[in-house]
């Protein structure tokens, strides 16, 4: 799938790329975390025909993004253990 040819913009609604892409993707949110040092980043995406997937990305001013995919239930798995690691340390 190719952006839409009258405009710039995706002809997926919920894409937030623009131009030629094959891989669709949103940007749900990007935290700055560990003393300003992290950039942590939770999209949606879909290349081709593939089901929709998680991507989590970290990477730091000075190095590459590292991207883990996950399925569905295991973005909801991440996050459980997410929840559960802040609860420990808040106690």
């Amino acid at each position: 799938m190719t952006a839409a040819p009258a405009s710039d913009e995706c002809a997926l609604k919920w894409c937030n790329e623009a131009g030629e892409h094959t891989e669709h993707r949103q940007y749900l949110s990007s935290l700055v975390t560990w003393r300003q040092t992290w950039l942590v980043g939770v999209n949606v995406v879909q290349a081709g025909g593939e089901p929709l997937h998680v991507e989590l990305t970290a990477t730091t001013r000075f190095s590459p993004p590292a991207t883990v995919t996950l399925r569905p239930d295991e973005a909801e798995a991440v996050g459980q253990a997410l929840l559960e690691a802040a609860a420990r340390c808040l106690r």
